[in-house]
């Protein structure tokens, strides 16, 4: 028993920084999984919705492998589904998916949180083996002087993969750190110099094929590992011959446990249907490659669409979804020929790092070669970058892959999916990254040392100039994706049509905006908030007084600053009712009130749309006399007086009769020494209200725009207003009892 306890007591001196980083670690990514959904506010973006729905098909009476097929090998639905049983039994919440998350978030914690700890352990062994052969060449990041010295590799590795986001975030959206955990369990057993544990490996790697097929690139560093040398001279003096370090024996052993278990564990829980246990393999066929190099060629610029139902078994027999123009017969022969020739050098496969290496660089070589690449695959990049790279290139790297998922996955395929231009920078960068990264990798372990530094500085450079150039297309194509982000946004407005009119009436003498709708608000603002003064009309009192009765108040106080528009999203916009028999309450009670009006009522989009006047009854600026009675000049307003612009002009008439004959309306400004500088004359509303087409008692507004010249001096301008026809010009009774023909005004042109 003291032996344990001074065993437990050494392990927590020897690793006790690492334990604090991992109850850290944990805990983060537990409040995480309970507190925060991916995507952010942009949208629900994780597969979880697909696991979710994958498990629903259950209650359907569908049977995976059944009478239902899976992109994921058998032992992925083996672990998720009874999960999904299990969240299926606690009462659900407002949010349904709620206890599925979390459960099945818990699950994937176990394995991010072995993750850590293998990261911890191989950086160990690659801090041992540096430690105890001091003239082994070291990667070019560890010839700084005191690179190696100021914070321990194991702990200077974990601490960077816990401060990563991508990790984080893949780990509440996707199963990636299930694979993962088999792959870095299976390459840490691999390694391990205690009897037969390689074995275990093989059973790691078997299992993690299972859940996703990235972890079979285990199995060709295991056969050089294990002693197999590649060469016509090792396979006539050693492959065969038992005693010879370099028999295939262990290579061979590896190899059947690794196909044993697949076939031992995975036909079982494929239900013994070796088509649907395949149906991974099937359906990559069917699917049109995606965010990559070849969707690009392909002409495919989407995500990773699986184009038939799970449901669907004849669909997935019969295949044609997708053509493509692609030789993949010769791709996949240049790829693996290029495999075979990295595979073949002569590296030092003594060496620990010689298999993670080859590891990082099968996982790149495999993503280069896959049809398309998902925001997730980053994870599998990242948990190398910090074994191999962890210093300041490392980072940047680590942050560029980051930042072009964000670009390609949230920016490109949700909020803007037509700017083509943003996938084929992302998928290019990445691409042209992953390539200098995998030769960042081989230069550490190349059989030339000095030609492996050379590689390693030459993809460092290379890497920092594709950064450097994809943060210049970022700024140089932000305000172009600025502007097709509100294009966007505006096509799909449900009120673009009342935006389109309003920002074409911005010139005029209305310009308040008002509404009783905060979300109205939120939608209008950015169009029509440079040309409008937008208020929201709540109905607030601390009295507790009607709404409707404070609101219609407050939209009396906004009408005394002049004409405004009212506007509201209409709750029935697919009613092709006119516009509007029903306005809200606040809005209903203030148009009753005596002397409010309103004008140009219509419908347009989802909203509703008002020009509101307030004309005071006992008011008015001009009576005129004409041959059946009078029309009243019962308000003027005027806009900014601007040399080179035009002054705006608007005049409410009104007559308490029907009159018979038509007459013209004259505006006149005139400057300070007399000289008339701007005139228009015209029937009522640029001619398409004439005085005997008018509605006795009600008001006609009339509008007008008088250019004032450039060179025209400042000061104080004088209106005429007035009425006439053939016979002459209409007498006018000022407020003052004076009369004349015309009405005037004062205008301070500045």
């Amino acid at each position: 028993m003291t032996t344990f306890w001074a065993r437990l007591r050494r392990f927590y001196i020897d690793h006790r920084w690492f334990l604090a980083l991992l109850l850290l670690f944990a805990s983060f990514r537990l409040f995480a999984i309970l507190l925060l959904r991916p995507g952010g506010f942009i949208a629900d973006n994780s597969d979880y919705e697909f696991y979710y729905a994958w498990g629903l098909t259950i209650p359907m009476g569908y049977t995976t492998f059944e009478n239902l097929w899976t992109a994921y090998p058998p032992l992925f639905a083996a672990l998720m589904l009874p999960v999904f049983e299990w969240s299926s039994r606690i009462p659900p919440w407002v949010e349904p998916r709620l206890f599925f998350h979390v459960l099945f978030g818990l699950e994937l914690l176990l394995f991010e949180i072995g993750n850590f700890i293998l990261i911890y352990r191989l950086a160990r062994r690659l801090e041992i083996e540096s430690r105890a052969d001091p003239s082994t060449p070291a990667p070019q990041h560890l010839n700084t002087p005191g690179a190696a010295t100021l914070i321990p590799l194991p702990l200077k590795a974990t601490v960077f993969y816990a401060m990563l986001f991508a990790p984080v975030y893949t780990l509440l959206g996707w199963f990636e750190a299930m694979p993962l955990f088999f792959l870095l369990l299976g390459l840490d057993l691999l390694l391990s110099r205690r009897r037969g544990l390689w074995i275990a490996s093989a059973v790691a790697a078997a299992l993690g094929f299972l859940v996703k097929l990235t972890p079979i690139m285990l199995a060709p560093i295991a056969v050089r590992w294990l002693g197999a040398r590649l060469s016509l001279d090792a396979l006539r003096h050693e492959w065969f011959k038992r005693r010879s370090p370099g028999n295939l024996l262990k290579p061979a052993v590896y190899i059947l446990v690794f196909l044993g278990v697949v076939v031992g564990v995975g036909l079982p829980l494929a239900r013994f249907n070796p088509s649907l246990a395949l149906s991974s393999f099937t359906v990559n066929s069917l699917r049109p490659p995606w965010q990559s190099v070849w969707a690009l060629i392909d002409g495919y610029y989407s995500f990773g669409l699986v184009p038939v139902s799970m449901r669907n078994l004849r669909g997935l027999e019969t295949g044609g979804q997708w053509t493509s123009s692609l030789p993949w017969t010769w791709i996949t022969l240049s790829f693996a020929l290029l495999y075979l020739w990295l595979y073949t050098r002569r590296y030092d496969w003594t060496r620990v790092r010689t298999p993670i290496v080859f590891t990082a660089l099968s996982i790149i070589w495999l993503f280069l070669y896959s049809k398309g690449w998902s925001p997730q695959f980053v994870v599998w990049v990242l948990a190398f970058v910090v074994l191999l790279r962890p210093d300041l290139f490392g980072v940047l790297l680590a942050i560029m892959l980051t930042l072009l998922n964000v670009l390609e996955s949230s920016v490109f395929l949700i909020l803007l999916p037509d700017e083509r231009w943003i996938l084929v920078a992302t998928v290019l960068a990445r691409t042209a990254l992953l390539i200098l990264l995998a030769i960042d990798f081989a230069g550490q372990i190349w059989p030339a040392p000095r030609r492996g530094q050379q590689m390693q500085r030459a993809a460092v450079g290379l890497s920092a100039a594709v950064m450097v150039a994809m943060v210049g297309v970022m700024l140089v194509g932000a305000p172009r994706t600025a502007q097709a982000y509100q294009a966007r946004r505006l096509a799909e407005h449900p009120c673009r049509e009342a935006v389109a009119y309003l920002d074409a009436q911005a010139g005029s003498l209305t310009r308040t905006l008002a509404m009783d709708d905060t979300a109205l608000w939120s939608d209008l603002y950015p169009w029509l908030g440079a040309a409008y003064k937008l208020v929201v009309v709540d109905g607030y009192n601390p009295d507790d007084r009607p709404a409707a009765d404070v609101m219609a108040e407050k939209l009396a106080e906004i009408s005394q600053e002049g004409e405004f528009w009212w506007i509201e999203r209409d709750a029935d916009a697919a009613s092709s009712a006119a516009a509007t028999e029903q306005w809200s309450a606040a809005a209903t009670n203030f148009f009753a009130a005596p002397g409010v009006y309103t004008r140009d009522v219509q419908r347009l989009g989802a909203c509703d749309l008002a020009r509101v006047l307030s004309l005071p009854a006992a008011a008015n600026v001009a009576q005129f006399a004409v041959k059946e009675g009078r029309i009243d000049l019962r308000g003027v307003a005027l806009g900014e007086a601007q040399r080179g612009a035009d002054l705006p002009l608007v005049l409410y008439w009104q007559m308490p009769a029907a009159v018979a004959d038509s007459y013209t309306v004259f505006t006149q400004l005139f400057a300070p020494d007399g000289q008339m500088v701007a005139q228009q004359d015209n029937l009522p509303v640029n001619g398409l209200a004439p005085t005997n087409t008018w509605a006795p008692n009600q008001p006609v507004r009339d509008d007008y725009r008088l250019p004032i010249p450039a060179d025209a001096p400042p000061g104080l301008y004088t209106l005429h207003i007035g009425l006439y026809d053939a016979a002459g010009r209409q007498t006018a009774t000022l407020p003052d009892g004076a009369t004349a023909d015309h009405m005037t005004m004062t205008v301070d042109v500045r």
